[in-house]
């Protein structure tokens, strides 16, 4: 009985995959080999080499997308830069919260900008736009806190409702920006397109992250002077 196994088209190429150097022995098969027809008829080198242009035009756009990507992150950390030296010369916890909002507004075209705290603060208590969210606040503020990345997109409206009083109907969409242990930072615009899922949130995170190093630094050092 014989046991060789049957062979296949899949078989044929796989073997074909690991002999490369095959025509280089039998000369004689390129003059049978049927290629697909796409035009005037083509030699094999050709086709290869064809092959090969695409190959290197793919990776190229790959290169350039990278690249782009590269040149974008390099201007967020320069903006970034340029936030936190304007914004850390505040005196006060206020002086710093108020300076971001108007920054964070003007550099995302943003109609709407608060601080929703875990735990009240009396360096803010005076500060308009920042509200104290205690353990009535909604489950899915717990949630987006527990991820620990920024989110961005349209809410529904009793998320609006709670995150931007008021401002309900100028919300179109929003981004969310986690604070560990200190709340949640939100941006609100007008534009349903401003901020949408697909949108980098790299630059967001990296001020709230800021925004928790400011806060927490303040905390510490009124513990110490207690």
């Amino acid at each position: 009985m014989n046991s060789t196994p049957s062979l296949t088209p899949e078989r044929v190429a796989e073997w074909l995959r690991d002999h490369p150097d095959l025509l280089r022995h039998y000369p004689d098969l390129i003059e049978r080999l049927e290629l697909p027809d796409d035009g005037p008829a083509v030699s094999l080198v050709h086709r290869q080499a064809a092959r090969l242009r695409q190959r290197n035009a793919q990776l190229e756009d790959q290169l350039n997308h990278l690249t782009g990507i590269a040149g974008e992150n390099e201007r967020l950390m320069q903006r970034l830069h340029q936030l936190t030296l304007d914004v850390m010369t505040t005196q006060s916890s206020a002086a710093f919260i108020e300076r971001l909002f108007d920054r964070l507004a003007a550099d995302f075209n943003a109609e709407d900008v608060r601080l929703h705290l875990l735990e009240p603060s009396k360096e803010l208590v005076e500060v308009a736009r920042v509200a104290v969210r205690g353990e009535d606040r909604p489950e899915w503020f717990d949630k987006l806190l527990e991820r620990g990345v920024a989110h961005c997109g349209r809410l529904t409206r009793a998320k609006t409702d709670l995150l931007f009083p008021n401002r309900t109907a100028e919300i179109g969409s929003s981004a969310l920006v986690p604070i560990a242990g200190t709340g949640l930072l939100a941006i609100g615009s007008s534009r349903e397109d401003r901020f949408h899922p697909g949108v980098g949130t790299l630059f967001l995170e990296l001020i709230g992250t800021t925004i928790g190093y400011r806060l927490k630094k303040v905390e510490s050092i009124d513990r110490k002077r207690a």
